[in-house]
């Protein structure tokens, strides 16, 4: 073996040799944890009062018996929540049904009102609705808080049919299908919202012996986007 293949094989060994070592280098750590970390979502929880027990609903608020054309009804729902988190606006809104009437009377002169309730909802006006709590005496007909003159067209039911009339039917599609909207929340007091339903006086023999099954829907939300 040369002088030069003698070298290069030393310094291969070397090589080896520190290579080895590098894997047997050891360094000392510690480690602690964070734990009973939970994530416990809050609530927003709307309760409703027609005089009874709070609770998650109520049922026949809006009720009239033998109906005829020119009658009317009143009734009154509190809003109040006992959730933890703040809400940012309410919503009231509502939905609807018929049932057509069987054996069905000789003068009903729609068979079909069942399949077309919008017809019938436009034929139950509202000629007073009113969302009211300390500071606030909204008239949700006009949008215009009375007390204060604070105006939304978005307080305010929509005609949305343009027949000059608030009837059901606007408030079920007004404002984008929201009804009523952005109005304040019953946080720090409880509202109060009360409304006069009349049977319209032009309403022909359609609508005999039908009944409108009517849900007012009232909404919080957290947050002013939805």
């Amino acid at each position: 073996m040369n002088a030069k293949g003698a070298l290069i094989s030393v310094m291969c060994i070397a090589l080896v040799a520190m290579t080895a070592g590098a894997g047997t280098l050891a360094y000392f750590s510690d480690t602690e944890t964070s734990t009973g970390n939970t994530f416990t979502a809050g609530t927003l929880d709307l309760k409703i009062s027609d005089g009874e027990d709070w609770g998650d609903g109520v049922t026949a608020t809006w009720t009239l018996s033998d109906m005829k054309p020119g009658d009317s009804v009143s009734g009154w729902v509190v809003l109040d929540t006992v959730g933890s988190i703040a809400a940012d606006h309410a919503e009231i809104t509502c939905d609807y049904s018929v049932t057509e009437e069987s054996p069905q009377t000789e003068s009903d002169t729609d068979p079909n009102t069942d399949q077309h309730p919008g017809w019938m909802a436009k034929n139950l006006t509202i000629d007073q609705a009113w969302y009211q709590a300390d500071g606030y005496n909204i008239n949700l007909l006009t949008g215009k808080n009375v007390l204060t003159g604070e105006q939304h067209d978005y307080w305010k039911i929509e005609d949305v049919d343009g027949d000059g009339k608030r009837t059901l039917y606007d408030l079920k599609y007004g404002n984008g299908g929201n009804g009523v909207d952005n109005l304040p929340p019953p946080d720090t007091f409880q509202y109060s919202f009360s409304m006069n339903i009349k049977f319209n006086e032009t309403a022909g023999n359609d609508f005999q012996g039908d009944t409108f099954n009517l849900t007012v829907i009232f909404t919080l939300n957290q947050d002013g986007s939805q």
